[in-house]
Order: C-alpha cells, then structure tokens, then sequence
C-alpha cells in the first residue's frame, strides 16, 4: 500500500464516520484525502471499494502470528483465556467499533455493507479455529464440530466486545475490563465444552 492509498483510506474513515455512508461521496473523500478525484479512481473505482480497503488495512495491521496457538502443555483454560483476550483486543479496536457503526448506519441501504462487516469480525480461517480445533483434537475440549464451537466462542465475544459499544456507544474496554471479560467468556465456554475427563 503506498502512502497516499493510506492517506485515501484514513481521510475516508473519518468522512464516514462523521456523514455515514450514504452521506459520503467520492468527491468528498478525494477534498479530505487531498488527492484529485483522478488519482482517488485510479485506486478505487467506487465507495464500497474504499470502504474494503479499509478493511482490508485493518486486517494488515493485526498481527495474527502473534496469536496464541494450541500447546498441549499449558492448561487449557490458561490457553482459551488467552486466545479470548486477544479477540476482545481485535474488536476492541476503536477502528473496528467505528466501521461497525457506520456500517450498521448504512446497511439497510447497501446489504453489501455487511458482508463487508462480517470479514471484519470473521475469525473462521484464523488462529482461534485452529485453537479449537487442535484441542478437541487432544481431547481437552468436548470432540464436535470446531466451528460450531468458534461461532458460540465469537458470540460471547462479541457481545461483550462488540454490541454495547454499537448499541450503547459504550466505550472500549479497559485493559482490566478486557481481562474480566476474558474469564467470564472462557467460564462459560467451558461450561459445555471441557472434556469430562478434564473436570
């Protein structure tokens, strides 16, 4: 990406998080990139793509190799703990609550927009699957369906993480809110899906 991609993507943000999509043109987004709009297309056709792009960026700046992954040596507790935390920072990102908001403003107008949502939120092809997967594999979690289990995973964290700061305009979670709430959702994810011959 080079720097004036990242200044159209950055300017963009702002613009629709303050006017939502609807309100927001390409030619407003070129004023606030301070770019011509010529240079604005030559990178991106329409507002959707834009709006991918900077998705697509936040998702570059999330280092998932620094994710926790599966060790049979750790408790397992100790391991979904830390693999919570670092689903509650992905979200808790003030980036990702920003376009969650402006994306929910402008769905009913462009369903589009929430496929677009969804990626950002998606956690299928990243390291929490693989965690599941690999410890229901070495029998500390109930064997089933890995994905299954993520998607009751993600809608603890995401209740927690997400929502209220859609619904409430809460504000991020502090470092020892994040902690807490790691706890709690690993409580009651385990309360169905630890292994009987792990109690």
């Amino acid at each position: 990406m080079t720097k004036k991609q990242q200044d159209i993507i950055l300017a963009a943000c702002r613009e629709f998080e303050v006017h939502g999509f609807a309100g927001t043109g390409m030619e407003q987004i070129a004023d606030a990139a301070k770019v011509s709009k010529r240079t604005l297309y030559k990178y991106y056709n329409c507002k959707e793509a834009v709006f991918s792009a900077i998705i697509s960026y936040l998702h570059q700046n999330d280092n998932f190799r620094e994710w926790p992954e599966y060790d049979a040596r750790v408790p397992v507790r100790e391991q979904l703990e830390a693999v919570i935390r670092a689903m509650l920072t992905h979200l808790n990102r003030v980036e990702h609550i920003r376009l969650a908001r402006i994306v929910i403003s402008g769905v009913a107008g462009k369903p589009e927009l929430g496929e677009i949502l969804v990626q950002a939120v998606d956690f299928s092809a990243k390291p929490p699957f693989r965690w599941i997967k690999a410890a229901m594999e070495d029998g500390q979690l109930r064997n089933g369906d890995p994905g299954k289990a993520l998607f009751y995973l993600v809608g603890l964290v995401r209740t927690v993480a997400l929502w209220p700061r859609l619904m409430f305009c809460a504000t991020p979670l502090s470092e020892r809110e994040l902690v807490g709430a790691a706890t709690e959702c690993a409580d009651f994810f385990l309360a169905y899906y630890l292994a009987a011959s792990c109690r």
